[in-house]
């Protein structure tokens, strides 16, 4: 049988961040699979530039992003109808959990609802409040299939979600080239490496500048490489000439094919406070990167235990994290030892396998919704 899937997240025009880049490549490999697929955005109709490739056979719904009581009506309507019309089988919402209006549409048109979340549950404590928790957890019993990225994330939720919730996580490709993390560059230094959104609620790269500060003279021969946007680009600016490290820092854009910045690169640093499965932290890994990242943050003290890496204690203390990078980047024999165990670490979550789940979900889901 044919799927007709349906893929949704709030904003995808010109969003380069990790939610965005795995909505693409999902709905790029369903497509693959001989599914057909159609995202779906609060995108206005004009707004048309997707950072990431897509087939051209993928359809892109842009259902606007007015605020008003009549525009989340007219748009609730005007999905359901889309469902209606196109037979969806599965409608897929990647960070759903408050989005009313779309867990009504895909009501309205009987569409099996699949809730991806993309963060781990500790965002529900850590951003919400008990009100606003106790939403999303409601409207999560709506779902057929609530999807979660690493196993140990269940047990977080309500008991009374554990029957509905499955761990796929994200898919990550294989590198062409691994990095050399004990090896300098041609100009003889070495990188320290972050490429995140620009962010200091959930990423805090603040923490990062100021840790990295405090050691800077102790590595004349390092330099820290942050690559990403966000809101918050001239704040950090700021702060970089205010610690006095305009030579060892430098904040580029985001860019689509990243690759070849993780092969020229010694070290990677996640200081995010939470994360779901971080995209960037596991294509960095892959590439044959150590990490190091706090070890009370979810997500990334999954990806990087067990050798891969180093994690800082805590979850926000730059003293930590400043002593924890010193010890990496002055071990350039273990930064070799662990970027082996990290790229060995990342072949469990080869693309294709993850993809095979992926399908395998909808299909088990198609075959219920027959009986």
């Amino acid at each position: 049988m044919n799927l007709h899937v349906f893929l949704y997240f709030f904003r995808l025009h010109q969003s380069s961040g990790g939610a965005e880049r795995m909505i693409c490549t999902l709905a790029n490999a369903l497509i693959a699979r001989g599914m057909e697929v159609h995202l779906v955005s609060l995108d206005a109709s004009n707004e048309t530039d997707c950072f990431y490739s897509l087939s051209p056979q993928i359809r892109w719904h842009r259902l606007g992003n007015g605020t008003t009581f009549q525009d989340k009506i007219q748009r609730t309507l005007r999905l359901a109808s889309l469902l209606k019309r196109e037979k969806a089988s599965a409608f897929i919402g990647f960070v759903m959990s408050g989005d009313k209006t779309i867990y009504a549409a895909a009501k309205l048109a009987r569409t099996p609802i699949i809730a991806a979340e993309r963060n781990g549950p500790s965002i529900y404590w850590l951003r919400y409040s008990f009100l606003q928790r106790a939403i999303s957890f409601t409207l999560l019993h709506l779902a057929h299939r609530i999807m979660v990225q690493l196993p140990g994330y269940a047990r977080r939720y309500p008991k009374s979600l554990h029957k509905k919730i499955l761990a796929i996580p994200n898919p990550v490709s294989r590198a062409d080239t691994l990095a050399q993390p004990n090896q300098p560059g041609p100009n003889g230094k070495y990188t320290l490496l972050t490429v995140s959104r620009l962010d200091s609620t959930q990423k805090r790269l603040d923490i990062l500048i100021n840790a990295f500060a405090r050691i800077a003279d102790l590595h004349p021969e390092w330099q820290l490489r942050i690559v990403g946007d966000g809101p918050e680009q001239k704040k950090l600016d700021l702060l970089i000439r205010e610690l006095g490290v305009t030579e060892s820092v430098t904040l580029e854009p985001a860019v689509s094919d990243i690759f070849s910045v993780y092969q020229e690169s010694h070290l990677f640093v996640l200081p995010s406070l939470w994360e779901g499965f971080p995209n960037a932290l596991a294509e960095a890994m892959a590439h044959g990167l150590p990490a190091v990242g706090f070890s009370d943050a979810e997500g990334v003290s999954d990806l990087i235990s067990h050798g891969a890496g180093w994690l800082a204690p805590g979850s926000d203390d730059v003293v930590s994290l400043a002593d924890t990078l010193s010890h990496a980047m002055s071990d350039h024999l273990a930064r070799a030892k662990n970027g082996t165990i990290a790229a060995e670490r990342m072949l469990n979550f080869d693309s294709t396998k993850i993809i095979d789940q992926w399908v395998s979900m909808l299909d088990k889901l198609s075959q219920d919704q027959r009986k």
